[in-house]
């Protein structure tokens, strides 16, 4: 029986073309906040089934007055950080100076560079680029230890 999910279906992506060409799609509460965090009120109604199957429903109004919903919710934050709120005051800090930069090692152990070694085969002389060798032929060691 043929598995779907086999690994051995996959192939690489053609040169110059994206497994994922329209990016990161955008989780529902960016969604929601695009579609209606410019509004000053917005009515609920959400029906609830329990396991016996009978239903209720209930209808919720969240109302801004004089601010949009998204101006609110960044009002809150503001005031959940000036009260010391540490998750809040982070958030403001990545939303208005930009996340701390992390720290990216891509160096050998012990602080080695990674040395990228080709292997030529002896009846093959010509010089090629590295990313067009065959991955068998391309071997990456620590620069600091033999092999």
């Amino acid at each position: 029986m043929n598995n779907p999910n086999a690994t051995d279906n996959l192939s690489p992506f053609p040169p110059g073309q994206s497994g994922n060409p329209s990016g990161r799609p955008r989780g529902p509460i960016t969604q929601f906040l695009r579609e209606y965090g410019e509004a000053i009120e917005l009515k609920f109604t959400i029906e609830k089934t329990d396991p016996e199957g009978k239903t209720t429903k209930s209808t919720a109004r969240l109302s801004t007055q004089h601010q949009t919903i998204n101006q609110a919710i960044a009002a809150r934050l503001l005031q959940m950080a000036l009260a010391g709120d540490i998750k809040a005051i982070k958030e403001v800090l990545n939303r208005t100076e930009g996340r701390v930069p992390q720290p990216l090692n891509i160096g050998g152990q012990n602080g080695n560079p990674v040395q990228v070694v080709a292997y030529i085969p002896s009846n093959n002389r010509r010089t090629m680029p590295l990313d067009s060798l065959p991955a068998e032929d391309v071997t990456a060691t620590d620069a600091g230890t033999d092999h």
